[in-house]
Order: structure tokens, then sequence, then C-alpha cells
């Protein structure tokens, strides 16, 4: 079942006992995006946070001169959410788009407002998972940028397996904070080592 995934990645913060998985259960939605449709636009207050049960979500905003500038990837089996647009109910400042066709589990304010009522575990729960994202995010980003660009390109291969052969070059190489040529040349130079290694075998 869908939502076995969702009660597999709760049960690693938080086991629910019986009453509360039922009451979980009742409260599920399940959304589908379709790749290049976005989940909230820049300017909004999104309402919502997510669970990606498939796909993957990039989110971008622009800089002063109106380039598209990635800021992060979600893939399936992460919450995905703007905490600050969502906490303060402030417009957000990215947009999150669809990079595949992508299904979640929406939890709107109201659904989760309940959920904190009705569950006593709830509120803990997700503020331990908020506190690992929002460490995992900010430990990527320093380990990727204390790296030159070549070993920036695989340690983001590691920490997003999923991710490079479903978006463009550019958001990678945006998101990674090098120019697509410098990204263009490190996959020649990675393709050439692997033909150099492999022609010895």
């Amino acid at each position: 079942m869908k939502e076995q995934k969702l009660l597999s990645y709760l049960g690693k913060f938080c086991p629910l006992n019986e009453a509360s998985i039922s009451i979980l259960r009742d409260s599920l939605q399940f959304e589908t995006y379709a790749r290049g449709q976005t989940l909230w636009n820049a300017g909004e207050k999104p309402e919502e946070k997510y669970f990606l049960l498939e796909g993957l979500i990039r989110l971008y905003s622009y800089n002063e001169d109106g380039d598209d500038i990635t800021v992060h990837f979600s893939d399936a089996g992460n919450f995905l959410a703007d905490l600050d647009s969502f906490n303060s109910d402030i417009p957000s400042l990215v947009t999150a788009v669809a990079e595949r066709d992508t299904e979640v589990i929406a939890f709107h304010k109201p659904t989760l407002e309940r959920l904190a009522r009705e569950i006593p575990e709830w509120s803990g729960l997700l503020a331990r998972i908020t506190e690992k994202a929002l460490f995992d995010k900010v430990k990527i980003r320093s380990d990727l940028f204390q790296r030159e660009a070549r070993d920036r390109y695989l340690s983001f291969l590691t920490y997003f397996p999923n991710v490079a052969n479903h978006v463009k070059a550019a958001h990678v190489a945006s998101f990674l904070g090098i120019s697509q040529y410098t990204l263009s040349h490190i996959k020649k130079e990675l393709l050439h080592s692997d033909f150099l290694r492999n022609s010895k075998n």
C-alpha cells in the first residue's frame, strides 16, 4: 500500500500505535503532478507539507539578473515544504516544480492541525523530522561548497543519485555554483578517466 512508505518513514522517528495509524490513514490525501507542473510558485503562500512517494521536485529562485537558480532537490521518501513561508504565513521565495511525474501525500494546514490534536505524538514527530531535514540540508550544502568543482560534482552524485539523469545540466550547474561549461568539462574528464580505466582491464 502506498501509505506504507510514509508509515515506514515516520516509524524511524517515532513508532505510532494502531489508533494513531488509523487516524493518519483516514487523513491522507494523494496528489499527482506531471513533469513541469508546480506545487507552488514564488510569491504564493503554500499551505501544505508534502511527502514524496514517487518522483523528483526541484526548488528554485531567481537572482538579480533574472537567472533561474536551483536551491535544492527533493526526491521520493522525503518531506517537502517551505517552512519559513508555511510557519510565518509569508510569500515563498522559491518555486517547487516536478522534474519527473510525481506522486505525493499532501498535508494541508487544517489536516495538520487536526492530526496535532488527535495524535499525541504528531507535533513532536514532525519537529524531529523537520530538525533532521534542516540539518541534512545544511550539511550537504556545507560539504559541497568546501570542495573543488570536480569533487563537488562527485559528492552531488552521492547525495542525489537519482537527480542528474532527470534534470537539465544547467540546473545541476546552478545548484553547484559552477558554469555549464565547467560541468561539461568535468563530465568529459570523468568519462575519459572511466574509458582509460576500463581499457586497462
